[in-house]
């Protein structure tokens, strides 16, 4: 008995294409396309020919810490040099400040235990004041007419170096070999030694 045969199936119905959706086919074809004959695919001019790697520089040369800090430190300016007027000036400045004190221990040492203070109390202080007028040479910083005269400031100082020697001659000489008259002559002598290198000496 003859076997019936199926019948073929009806082909589905095709969907219209929607205009409005690009066609994939053409965007293909220009991403990927086909090479020429021979097979070879041209992949356009070569930007840099690759070349053996730049040398690493060399390494600086060590700097000792010493002379680092030597290059680093600020350059210190020379000392500049004093005249010898402003170190002799400095030199008898303290030779009459030596003297001041020199004196003033003379007056307060006694002998036999009376200071010349308590015996002679107007001859030490026309001493003093005479001592005083040795500084004035040296007063220049307090006194501006030190300044501007100092030959006259000078001439001051000298008065005062001969009060001070009338004093010593009257006073301290007939009791010279005493520890006093020690301390008095070395008051007598820095007062002297003072007034040779103070400024004005040479008039000028």
């Amino acid at each position: 008995m003859p076997q019936p045969t199926p019948s073929p199936e009806p082909p589905a119905p095709r969907r219209p294409a929607d205009p409005r959706t690009p066609d994939p086919a053409p965007a293909a074809a220009a991403a990927h396309p086909s090479p020429p004959d021979g097979g070879v695919q041209p992949i356009g001019p070569v930007g840099a020919v690759p070349g053996p790697a730049p040398a690493a520089p060399p390494p600086a040369p060590a700097v000792p810490p010493r002379a680092r800090r030597t290059a680093t430190a600020p350059a210190r300016r020379p000392r500049t040099p004093r005249p010898p007027q402003v170190r002799a000036a400095r030199v008898g400045a303290g030779l009459a400040a030596l003297s001041l004190l020199l004196l003033q221990g003379g007056l307060l040492t006694g002998a036999g235990g009376v200071p010349l203070w308590t015996a002679a109390p107007l001859w030490s202080a026309s001493a003093t004041l005479a001592t005083l007028a040795g500084v004035v040479p040296f007063a220049g910083r307090l006194l501006p007419a030190v300044r501007r005269r100092p030959d006259a400031a000078w001439q001051v100082a000298a008065a005062g170096l001969t009060g001070t020697a009338v004093f010593w001659v009257l006073v301290v000489l007939p009791r010279v070999d005493t520890d006093r008259g020690f301390v008095l002559t070395a008051a007598l002598a820095a007062l002297g030694a003072a007034l040779w290198v103070a400024p004005g000496r040479d008039g000028g």
